[in-house]
């Protein structure tokens, strides 16, 4: 298993999402100016997909 406890996925989570939201805003700033509410719903998906399905996937090739 990739995470021994619920605590150490959460705490991935919150840095991957803090991460994703960072670049998301500064990325996306201009020539459009995307909602606070729409940037952390979309850096949430992200960060859970990078979670979920890629990291397993990696860890699983590497081994």
């Amino acid at each position: 298993m990739l995470y021994d406890d619920f605590s150490q996925f959460f705490l991935s989570l919150l840095i991957w999402w803090g991460f994703l939201l960072v670049f998301q805003r500064l990325y996306y700033r201009y020539p459009q100016k995307n909602t606070w509410k729409k940037d952390i719903v979309l850096t949430l998906i992200q960060s859970l997909i990078v979670l979920c399905i890629l990291l397993p996937i990696l860890s699983f090739l590497l081994k």
